[in-house]
């Protein structure tokens, strides 16, 4: 497992490694279909402690790089995730997060969005951050507005949810 380094940002908000005693919290907060109804399939739907566990494990296990729980005066809120692309698309890395409705319009996943933004750019061989938005996913599209990112492109009916086609929104932050 890789060890993370912890973010610290304003009102006691920070990104650290998720810990085992915050599971139980944060399966709570994950068990909310409006947060899986803006995530890939694969985010499951009810979410269970045995859901966060095997995340965990996954984490753990070394299958997921950069991961960091959102933690609001030391309360776990949310995850947010950092995925280094490969190949020619190695300077490019995709950002994704959720965040629990007891934390909706505070400012807190525009901050974890700003230190996970800064620390790539500075601490990473990264210089390309992208997140595909579904387009009825508005206060996502906000949060990166909010943090630099521009929407590049939107991709037609390219995302299939719950048996709907829908648009995705293409937002880019680049520091080159």
């Amino acid at each position: 497992m890789q060890k993370m380094t912890t973010l610290n940002g304003k009102n006691d908000i920070k990104l650290k490694a998720i810990e085992r005693s915050d599971l139980e919290d944060m399966s709570v907060l994950a068990n909310n279909p409006a947060i899986a109804a803006n995530l890939r399939d694969s985010f499951p739907s009810p979410y269970s402690l045995k859901d966060a566990e095997a995340f965990l494990a996954l984490i753990e296990e070394g299958k997921l790089k950069y991961v960091w729980g959102i933690y609001v005066k030391d309360k776990i809120a949310g995850v947010i995730t950092l995925t280094p692309q490969e190949d020619i698309y190695r300077h490019s890395a995709e950002i994704g997060y959720w965040i629990g409705a007891p934390f909706y319009g505070k400012g807190v996943m525009s901050e974890a969005v700003a230190l996970l933004t800064a620390y790539t750019f500075s601490e990473l061989d990264i210089h390309r951050i992208y997140a595909g938005v579904f387009a009825y996913n508005e206060a996502s599209k906000k949060v990166l507005l909010k943090n630099g990112f521009h929407q590049e492109a939107v991709k037609r009916k390219a995302i299939l949810k719950n048996g709907v086609y829908h648009d995705e929104h293409l937002m880019v932050k680049m520091d080159i």
